[in-house]
């Protein structure tokens, strides 16, 4: 049971309580304070992570830790998950680090509100600076319409086919993460009205429209095929026999990577590069910032501005403004 302020201005533990506090229980605590399963994983992980670097197992070993020696361990740790580039010495997994980062600095902000820990080691982290522009590959709307017509060339050979054709459809048309895309089930398709109502990342939803030409494919598939709840799910199970669970990312990823390397002949690219490629399209489209993160669910313009690596030449208020001359 968790006891309020436990330790003194100085880290120290106060408390006379003789009942032993986990660190892997505390860590619990924090992350169930989150309402993305995503989030509460990452953290979990990030956090346990650094506290089996620092030989920490209990919340009052904590307090017999120097804070100086506390700071300078979390930085030692940081920088053995840091990957620099020999040439340049420059980081090159700085998102990585820097949500690492992040989540230490997060868990001991609950150990300061939740446990009266004083301080925040790591309060003055100096984050890697990151590229203010996505690096993920894109594609041209000929290459994701190459991609979509192959799926479709195939899709009524077999089950896998249709629903991987589905799968690729709503990655490039719906502009889903690939979390999204394997955890929507029949009835977040609301066929009357034409829409989806999908869980995104964080925690929420966010209402699509479905064209009817991809409505009337979910239809076709769910009449052909549909026995269980999870619209992409395994059409085999030779383990457990299960197949009312959503299809696994890692399957979602070596399906684009593979496949758009073959249509294109040769073009590098992961399931968000439809995602970024629909940001891209749709600035071409003339589509406004609200409309595209209505689509996204991105909560800032900042953000589609991030996966907008277009040519800053070719597609520059600059040229119309020509006729000013």
């Amino acid at each position: 049971m968790k006891t309020p302020q436990i330790f003194n201005e100085f880290g120290h533990v106060i408390s006379s309580s003789e009942d032993v506090i986990l660190i892997d229980d505390v860590i619990d605590e924090f992350v169930a304070t989150k309402r993305s399963v995503n989030t509460r994983k990452a953290y979990t992980r990030d956090v346990s992570n650094a506290f089996e670097f620092l030989g920490v197992t209990e919340l009052q070993q904590l307090g017999r830790v120097q804070f100086y020696d506390l700071v300078a361990n979390l930085l030692r740790h940081l920088e053995l998950a840091t990957i620099y580039d020999d040439e340049t010495k420059r980081a090159e997994n700085p998102k990585t680090v820097n949500r690492k980062a992040y989540a230490i600095s997060a868990f001991f902000k609950f150990l300061i509100h939740s446990y009266g820990y004083p301080k925040n080691p790591m309060e003055n982290y100096q984050a890697h600076k990151i590229q203010k522009r996505s690096n993920t590959p894109s594609l041209t709307a000929a290459q994701v319409i190459d991609v979509i017509a192959y799926f479709d060339m195939h899709h009524q050979k077999s089950q896998t086919k249709f629903r991987d054709y589905l799968a690729i459809c709503c990655l490039a048309v719906l502009a889903l993460r690939r979390n999204e895309l394997v955890g929507m089930k029949w009835s977040d398709i609301n066929f009357e009205d034409s829409t989806a109502n999908v869980y995104q990342k964080g925690g929420s939803y966010k209402l699509l429209p479905i064209a009817p030409k991809l409505l009337k494919k979910f239809q076709e598939y769910k009449d052909k095929y549909a026995s269980v709840d999870y619209v992409f799910s395994p059409v085999r199970n030779p383990v457990t026999g299960n197949l009312n669970k959503p299809l696994n990312t890692n399957y979602i990823y070596q399906l684009v990577s593979k496949t758009v390397f073959k249509v294109t002949k040769g073009k590098k690219a992961t399931p968000h590069s439809f995602r970024k490629s629909f940001i891209e399209i749709a600035l071409n489209n003339q589509e406004d910032f609200i409309s595209i993160i209505n689509a996204t669910g991105h909560t800032t313009v900042e953000m589609v501005k991030y996966y907008d690596t277009r040519d800053t030449l070719k597609h520059n208020a600059v040229h119309g403004m020509a006729k000013l001359i």
